[in-house]
């Protein structure tokens, strides 16, 4: 058993950003993730011939905080200006890498449940054994997985440990969370080989976004690109297979660049089921749980808002550890 005074669930932006934070004022914050590295959908993919940011392919900044500390990562080398937005350097998840830095965070893995103590929250694997545990936990997964999981803590908290009044509430809200799906492609081109797009769609709008990877800063992914299909064709074909996705999304690219076949080395495709809210969850039930907090593009979201995920996504991260350093303040060490 690993005991620590802040335990975070999801090493993506919201999740990294609420580390830091806690850290910053002084808890000893532990951070786990089923991936192989920080990142969510500021993900990296690392290949011999170089990278692909096949999640996020730019950053924008509306508000004067997140364009301040999109700043500070440039100073510190993990950002740059690209067009009317931002990248990381040397890869999009250099920017959550750079949150983490120092914390203890650990990769690879899953939770299958979040289960109240009591006093604390438990982290736990399969079996019921328990990962890590602490008073304030930080839950920065997508929404349906958020549920899962603590579904799953409450057929396994121990007798006299009823859930926290507030859960049932807080399911129920999470259960009217939306978001909407995108598959990404990822092509690896013969170096030189042209011409490059014009528009980045195709005629027959499976497309509504293609990257050239070399053409960001601080990158040598020469022949990387990165297309991203339309919410209209990813939902109609979110349950493909990723080879099947890969194949119709090979044929659209082509269409889109005008390549010839013969060019293209290699092209592969990720499903983001969850790429961004549609039906966001009330910012009060994120933080109605007793030494709970959710956090993430989805909490609080609003298409009035006009904030982008990202934002959304560090803005709520830095508002969850908030609440549960008030709720719960860190206590003198001795």
């Amino acid at each position: 058993m690993l005991a620590t005074e802040a335990l975070v669930v999801g090493a993506g932006l919201a999740g990294a950003t609420a580390a830091r934070a806690l850290a910053d004022a002084g808890l000893r914050a532990r951070v786990l993730d089923k991936g192989r590295g920080p990142g969510g959908r500021l993900s990296t993919r690392h290949v011999a011939s170089g990278g692909f940011d096949h999640g996020a392919a730019v950053l924008q900044a509306f508000g004067a905080e997140f364009g301040g500390w999109l700043d500070a990562e440039a100073a510190a080398g993990r950002a740059a200006r690209w067009g009317d937005g931002w990248v990381g350097v040397p890869g999009m998840n250099a920017l959550v890498a750079g949150l983490l830095d120092g914390l203890d965070a650990r990769w690879s893995v899953p939770v299958a449940a979040l289960a109240w103590r009591g006093h604390h929250w438990a982290a736990l694997d399969g079996e019921g054994r328990v990962l890590a545990e602490a008073p304030r936990l930080v839950l920065a997964i997508p929404a349906p997985q958020a549920a899962a999981l603590l579904r799953a803590g409450c057929t396994r908290m121990a007798e006299g440990d009823p859930p926290p009044p507030a859960l049932a509430g807080l399911l129920d809200g999470l259960a009217g969370v939306r978001y909407l799906p995108c598959w990404a492609g990822l092509a690896t081109v013969e170096v030189g080989a042209g011409p490059l797009p014009s528009t980045g769609v195709d005629a027959e709008g499976v497309l509504q976004g293609l990257f050239r990877e070399a053409a960001k800063p601080g990158r040598t992914d020469a022949g990387h690109w990165v297309v991203h299909a339309g919410t209209a064709w990813s939902e109609a074909h979110l349950e493909l297979e990723a080879g099947a996705a890969a194949e119709r999304l090979r044929a659209a690219f082509l269409r889109a660049t005008g390549l010839d076949a013969a060019a293209l080395r290699g092209f592969d495709a990720h499903r983001w089921r969850y790429a961004r809210p549609a039906h966001g969850l009330d910012a009060a039930l994120a933080l109605a749980v007793d030494g709970l907090a959710l956090a993430g593009d989805a909490v609080g979201w609003r298409t009035a808002d006009g904030l982008p995920p990202a934002e959304r996504a560090w803005g709520s991260g830095r508002e969850a550890a908030a609440h549960l350093l008030v709720a719960l303040p860190p206590q003198p060490k001795s």
